[in-house]
């Protein structure tokens, strides 16, 4: 399965925070076709994307988004969980199709 989220392409920036849980930097991330790199933080094989805007089909506010490439450990695929403005967890509710680059 294909994700926003390019895990291969992260690169660790030179500053690191002192707790060494999460690894700052930065990934190439593709929506509707356009690639950037936004900054990024790497656990394991958990990547999660910042920098990001979500707006709903029927708002017109911009909410700050993140996603996150997480690996299905029964499975091993791994998917994205987009997350910006309330918690919704409606079926009839796509964030993935609702989030932008930060311009």
């Amino acid at each position: 399965m294909t994700t926003m989220i390019k895990h291969e392409t992260f690169e660790a920036g030179a500053e690191q925070p002192a707790h060494g849980y999460w690894v700052d930097g930065t990934v190439e991330v593709t929506i509707r076709g356009e690639t950037r790199r936004v900054k990024a933080m790497l656990s394991g094989e958990q990547v999660t994307a910042f920098g990001l805007t979500g707006r709903y089909q029927t708002g017109s506010k911009a909410w700050p988004a993140q996603i996150t490439r997480v690996v299905d450990p029964r499975t091993n695929r791994p998917w994205d969980r987009v997350e910006f403005g309330r918690d919704e967890r409606a079926g009839r509710c796509k964030k993935t199709n609702m989030v932008f680059f930060k311009d």
